[in-house]
């Protein structure tokens, strides 16, 4: 089961890639699984950095490559 914060991720992710959250789930890479490019990844940490009032460097954007690492880097950002 996942963790509410990290739904509430899989959720964002979901909608920013248009794909069901289980697919976000399943997905060992965005860009090759979910077909995400760029655009897709900058709207995905605008919409977290929004949500979660936290600011993400860019460079930490290309470490965003799954639900998992995502969550990883949001966290280091939040204090979580």
């Amino acid at each position: 089961m996942l963790s509410d914060r990290m739904a509430e991720l899989r959720d964002m992710a979901a909608d920013v890639f248009t794909v069901e959250p289980e697919e976000v789930e399943r997905a060992a890479s965005f860009t090759e699984d979910l077909g995400a490019d760029s655009l897709l990844a900058v709207e995905l940490l605008s919409r977290i950095e929004q949500r979660y009032h936290v600011m993400i460097e860019a460079s930490d954007l290309e470490k965003m490559t799954d639900l998992s690492s995502t969550y990883k880097v949001v966290a280091d950002a939040a204090g979580w």
